[in-house]
């Protein structure tokens, strides 16, 4: 699962890339966001990620999820709304809610997320030191 995460995180998984996106059941990855494992719902938010604009219908959970109790959990919910890009844009709020999170790499994940929904967008603070 760790190897997963830090490959999407680093750029490993992309949209238009290789047939990953068209074997993600959008569906079935958005029934499981709903699932009281942690690790599952993780592992929902990587695969919508997969998907990027396809799981456009995917939004309104992945908002919720941004929520979630687990920092995994909200870090790639805000990934995966990313990778959905501007069909993510109801998401915007949220988001901007998730820059002020507790845990330092989701507040970078929304950052970077609320950079692929609207690239033009002008309040979007600095990334955070991670070295302090």
């Amino acid at each position: 699962m760790i190897v997963l995460v830090a490959a999407m995180l680093l750029g490993g998984c992309s949209r238009e890339g290789g047939g990953g996106a068209a074997k993600v059941d959008v569906q079935a990855q958005t029934q499981a966001l709903t699932n009281p494992d942690a690790e599952t719902r993780a592992n929902a938010c990587a695969e919508l990620a997969k998907a990027g604009p396809r799981a456009e219908k995917a939004v309104p959970q992945l908002i919720a999820a941004l929520k979630d109790q687990d920092p995994l959990v909200r870090r790639l919910a805000a990934y995966a709304l990313g990778e959905i890009g501007p069909a993510a844009k109801s998401a915007t709020p949220a988001l901007k809610e998730l820059m002020n999170d507790s845990d330092r790499q989701t507040v970078s994940a929304a950052i970077l997320a609320l950079s692929a929904i609207d690239r033009a967008s002008k309040d979007l603070k600095p990334l955070p030191n991670v070295t302090q």
